[in-house]
């Protein structure tokens, strides 16, 4: 809250709404206003005084700087926004849009505009070409001077943002996916999100594992597989309760739905089995085939997915899942940049992710 009052006062300096010498709102004004506490609004203050849009008046309260004396940063007030434009909504598959409307609505809520150009079409249609990306990476480079920094997004492979941070020297994140370059980025709660929802089915009493692997590389994919093997050592479970199924995504469905039949023929002697899907599509798929097989999901077996792509509660049994919340991704890439734009983080470039989320279905 603190920072949303000191970016609406800011603003109205800004925007000429405060005008030099004029007295800031005073603290029973901003607690009244925003509910806040006295602290919260002490602390406007003191950000807003070390960022020389205000003065102290002792016995008298705050007051707007004057023009000679505001020694502020030249922002121009606009992201440039180098992701895939929305697409028509269908019943299934929406993560990139939902990541679109928490961009587009902190982007609002933050009082700044949104750059993008018309050769981020091309993300739209994977793989994109060379001669594509290299559209993308001109408009980046040609409106360098009228940003102050660049979401990106995932599909846009380092090489090519790394000819963009040898020319332009602003902040940049990328969204979901990780990165070698210098540079933030927002991704799922991977780890966290699948050791959360492990731990929670060990607790349940699931003592053997299957893990659907999708065999793409894609960075959240893999830190997912990572994070299973972790816990599965860390909990010193044997290696004969537990088996991966690769390629998922990749090989035909019948492929993986016998290799699935074929791990549970293995591991049903010795426990409860949790089949735990890298991605929703494939958790899905196997709510629909264990029946054939005259199992039971959530009774005789259990099933525990990564949501995202919309299959968690596209029809009944409501599938448990790990949250991975697009659209706080993209609010959260909004926020990020914002703060390396104004240089209130000053920590090394880092991934950052909203806070895991177990939710329970009818699965386990």
């Amino acid at each position: 809250m603190y920072q949303k009052i000191t970016d609406d006062i800011k603003g109205a300096v800004d925007y000429g709404i405060l005008k030099p010498g004029d007295k800031v709102p005073s603290v029973s004004a901003l607690k009244g206003k925003y509910g806040v506490s006295h602290i919260t609004a002490l602390r406007v203050y003191k950000e807003l005084s070390d960022l020389n849009y205000v003065q102290q008046k002792r016995g008298c309260g705050y007051f707007v700087r004057s023009n000679k004396e505001l020694k502020r940063p030249s922002f121009t007030g606009n992201i440039g926004c180098f992701i895939r434009p929305l697409r028509g909504y269908t019943n299934t598959d929406n993560y990139f849009n939902d990541i679109n409307l928490g961009i587009q609505t902190e982007i609002c809520n933050r009082h700044v505009n949104m750059f993008t150009s018309h050769t981020v079409i091309s993300l739209n249609r994977p793989p994109v070409s060379d001669a594509s990306l290299e559209h993308i990476v001109d408009a980046m480079l040609e409106v360098a001077d009228n940003v102050d920094g660049y979401l990106v997004d995932e599909r846009i492979p380092d090489d090519m943002l790394q000819k963009v941070l040898r020319s332009v020297g602003k902040p940049m994140v990328i969204i979901n996916r990780l990165s070698k370059l210098s540079v933030d980025t927002v991704t799922p709660p991977n780890r966290e999100g699948m050791l959360k929802g492990l731990d929670t089915a060990v607790r349940m009493g699931y003592d053997s594992f299957i893990y659907c692997n999708p065999g793409i590389e894609q960075t959240n994919f893999m830190e997912r597989l990572a994070a299973f093997k972790s816990f599965i050592a860390d909990h010193s479970i044997a290696g004969s309760r537990t088996l991966i199924v690769e390629d998922c995504c990749i090989n035909p469905l019948s492929e993986t739905l016998k290799s699935l039949e074929e791990g549970i023929k293995q591991l049903k002697p010795q426990g409860k089995i949790l089949i735990v899907a890298g991605v929703d599509p494939i958790g899905r798929e196997c709510l629909g085939w264990l029946p054939t097989i005259n199992l039971r999901p959530g009774k005789d077996i259990g099933v525990l997915s990564t949501d995202g792509f919309g299959y968690t509660n596209f029809k009944k049994p409501e599938m448990t899942s790990i949250s991975s919340k697009p659209e706080q991704i993209g609010a959260m890439s909004v926020d990020l940049l914002l703060q390396r734009i104004s240089s209130e983080i000053h920590a090394s470039p880092q991934n950052y992710s909203p806070e895991a989320t177990f939710s329970f279905g009818e699965t386990i």
